[in-house]
């Protein structure tokens, strides 16, 4: 499995051609995380939009933030602060989650929001 980012979220949503290529060659291999639907349904929605979206992430496992994950998450980013090296808080949880499932890839449009965490993908 891969883990989606919000930022490829975003762009697909958006329409841009190389996340929705991305999509269509990947899209049965693709999961999400409940950090990143919080983070996409953060962004300026209309109720319409956020039904949409809700609707078509009902097709793919999304796994939740519980101790687990929240084990890995921190586990992650103190890793990455030993390393004196920098994880914001939200994509630690992210990278968290997903390697709490056993997901080691994400797809992202920032690989460097990532990059010291989990493997990444760039769309």
């Amino acid at each position: 499995m891969i883990g989606a980012d919000t930022t490829f979220l975003i762009d697909f949503f958006k329409g841009e051609s190389h996340a929705v290529e991305w999509m269509k060659q990947n899209q049965e291999f693709l999961c999400l995380c409940e950090p990143v639907v919080y983070e996409f349904l953060c962004g300026n929605l209309t109720e319409h939009q956020q039904d949409v979206f809700l609707a078509f992430i009902s097709q793919f496992p999304v796994f939740s933030f519980n101790r687990q994950a929240a084990l890995r998450s921190s586990q992650l980013y103190r890793g990455v602060k030993r390393k004196g090296q920098a994880v914001a808080h939200p994509d630690a949880i992210i990278a968290g989650t997903y390697a709490a499932n056993e997901v080691a890839t994400i797809v992202t449009r920032n690989n460097k929001h990532f990059e010291n965490v989990i493997g990444t993908i760039e769309y």
